[in-house]
This record gives structure tokens, C-alpha cells and sequence, in this order.
């Protein structure tokens, strides 16, 4: 079973991914990407992402792809309150909370399901940690209460809002989403509770060789070997990462960080699927890694090659066939990793 099943492509609105090759970096050049420096990079493509903003604020259809639009700005200084594109991500903040369904606080009945109400309440919580207004603590709440309450009885989620089966990929969405929001004191002992329910699962998902089966017990399969094993395992080391397990004699984390340095290269130049998803994770991974080295080794890699497929309109076309907001989102993210403005980021 793939990472992204074709169900919650309603997210990304979009057909599976075919798996086709990067292109190369002269390919990237000539279509215009200027790779002198990350911050150039990063100025245009914040630029041609604003291009895409809708008159309500979405930068798509659903609450999902804009609220991580809404976080690529926010990694560059853009808050709801202050920096240069100040009402754009004012603008993308209040789209997402008249999203949210008012009864259940879920985000995700547009498009996307849990996958959407987890990047969704992350952008929440990131929100409100850089500008703690009352009403947007109340939509975060709601959202956190629905994240657990939707916990089913082996400690992870899936698609719908509702405890019945999980998977690790849907899982660590929700996992960041508590984490971030407990960072900034909302969700309390209940969101302590879920998070070591779902490390457990996490650890269910582990195969021993640092890579990650797609549900627990899965075993190994597509999924689990070389670059295309990353998304996996960058999720399941996230999970871990986010949770505060940051000892690399762990017996699941210490294999997974070293998966990661063996196959995120291959992964990076377009070998496996996933692109965006894995590369996002494995980058947040290796960020917080316990051997600084491992994300110096990372970023010398990552960032040319990201700013190498920025086409000369400034986005990122080479998708997971989600689309240019998704694309350009992603990478965006990723290249601001270092500013250490989110803090759900930070060291």
C-alpha cells in the first residue's frame, strides 16, 4: 500500500505521482532559477506564490495547501500581524478558520480529511504562538479536541475524524499538530496522553532496519527499501523528533537516522516517491538531529538542488501531482528551515 493512498489525493486534488526523474541542475538553470543564494530563491518564490492567492484567502480549494502556504510565509517573517506580506497571511489565517466546522472543530470536511486537519491546526497553533489572539486559541482548541478524540485504540489516526484504523503517515500529522500546540500550553495532559499512544504506534511501524511499514505489522515491501523508503521513515522519525525522543541510542530512532543518511540523497534527486512529502519531514528530521553534521550534510545538498527545480516563474512545477501551491509550498518551507522563525522548527 502506497504512503499516500489515492484517497487523500482529494487533498492535493491530483493524480498519484508517476516517479519521474528530476531534472538536472543545468535543466534548472536554463529554465531560469537563480541558485546564487537560498534568500533570492526564497524572495521569488514567495512572490509567485502570492500570485496564486485566491480573493478569499485559499491558495487552493481546501484548508490543508493553505494553511501550508500560510506556514511558507510565516517562515519567512510574514505573520498575520507584521512583515512585508503582512495581509496575504492574514488573509490565508482567516480562510482557514472559517473552515473549521463550527460543532466539531474539524478542518478537514473541504478537502483532504485528517491529512488537511493536521497540517491545518499546525498552522494554527504556529499562528498563535507568534500572536495569541483569544478567538484563534478557541479554533485551535477545537481543533486539538477533535485530533483527540479521533485517536483510535492502537494510538494513530487516518482519514476520517474518527478512532477506527491508523497509518504512520496520516499519524504524524497529528503528532506535530499536538506538539506545536503543546508548546504553546493548549491541549494539557490529554495531549501529553495521545502523544505516547501514538509513539507507540509509531514504534509498532518500526522494521529494524530504520525503515517504516505503512501500518503497524506491515512488514517490509514497497515503501521500505533505498530513496523510496524516506517518506516513511522521515515521518516516523518526526514522530519520534517531535515527541522529545532525541537519543540516537534509541532502538527505533538510532536505525531511522541512519536510514535517512544513507538514502535521503538518492530521494533528493528525484529516486522514490513522494517528493515534496518526504523531503519535508526527512528535512525537519535532520534539522533536529543529535549530530549537527547530519543536517550540515543535508542542507549543502538540499538547497541547490530545491533552487535548481524553481522554474523561471519563481514556482516549483515538479509535483507529487498536487499542484503548483503544494509544490512551491514545500520547497518554500524547506529553504526557510534555518530562519528558525516557526517554532515548531526551532533547536
Amino acid at each position: 500500500m502506497s504512503l499516500l493512498p489515492r484517497l487523500v489525493l482529494v487533498l492535493f486534488a491530483a493524480v498519484v505521482m508517476q516517479g519521474t526523474a528530476l531534472p538536472s541542475a543545468c535543466a534548472g538553470e536554463a529554465a531560469g532559477g537563480d541558485i546564487s543564494t537560498p534568500d533570492k530563491v526564497v524572495d521569488k518564490g514567495l512572490t509567485a506564490l502570492l500570485k496564486l492567492q485566491q480573493g478569499n484567502g485559499s491558495f487552493d480549494v481546501g484548508a490543508g495547501i493553505t494553511s501550508l502556504c500560510g506556514m511558507a510565509l510565516l517562515s519567512g517573517g510574514h505573520t498575520p500581524t507584521r512583515g512585508a506580506y503582512q495581509a496575504a497571511s492574514k488573509k490565508a489565517l482567516d480562510f482557514v478558520m472559517a473552515s473549521q466546522d463550527k460543532v466539531s472543530g474539524y478542518l478537514g470536511a473541504d478537502q483532504g480529511n485528517m491529512y488537511s486537519h493536521g497540517f491545518a491546526t499546525l498552522y494554527l497553533a504556529e499562528c498563535y504562538g507568534m500572536s495569541p489572539e483569544p478567538g484563534l486559541r478557541r479554533a485551535l482548541e477545537a481543533a486539538i479536541d477533535l485530533i483527540h478524540r479521533s485517536q483510535n485504540s492502537e494510538g494513530g489516526w487516518r482519514y476520517q475524524p474518527a478512532p477506527v484504523d491508523a497509518d504512520i503517515s496520516v499519524t504524524i500529522c497529528q503528532v506535530m499538530a499536538l506538539r506545536a500546540a503543546h508548546n504553546i500550553g493548549v491541549g494539557g495532559t490529554a495531549s501529553q496522553d495521545a502523544i505516547a499512544r501514538a509513539i507507540t504506534y509509531v514504534r509498532r511501524c518500526a522494521n529494524g532496519d530504520g525503515s517504516f511499514s505503512y501500518q503497524a505489522g506491515g512488514g517490509g515491501g514497497w515503501g521500505t527499501n533505498g530513496a523510496e523508503g524516506i517518506p516513511r521513515c522521515a515521518a516516523g522519525t518526526m514522530s519520534l523528533i517531535g515527541s522529545g525522543i532525541t537519543d540516537l541510542s534509541d532502538s527505533v530512532l538510532g536505525p531511522a537516522m541512519r536510514f535517512l543518511r544513507t538514502h535521503v540523497g538518492d530521494h533528493l534527486q528525484g529516486r522514490g516517491d513522494y517528493y515534496w512529502y518526504g523531503q519535508y519531514y526527512a528535512a525537519q528530521a535532520l534539522f533536529h538531529s543529535p549530530e549537527i553534521k547530519d543536517w550540515d550534510v543535508y542542507w549543502a545538498k538540499a538547497w541547490p538542488t530545491i533552487s535548481r527545480l524553481q522554474e523561471a516563474d519563481g514556482l516549483w512545477s515538479r509535483s507529487d501531482s498536487v499542484g503548483p501551491a503544494y509544490n512551491t509550498a514545500m520547497a518554500l518551507i524547506i529553504l526557510q528551515i534555518p530562519n528558525n522563525y516557526l517554532p515548531i522548527f526551532q533547536r
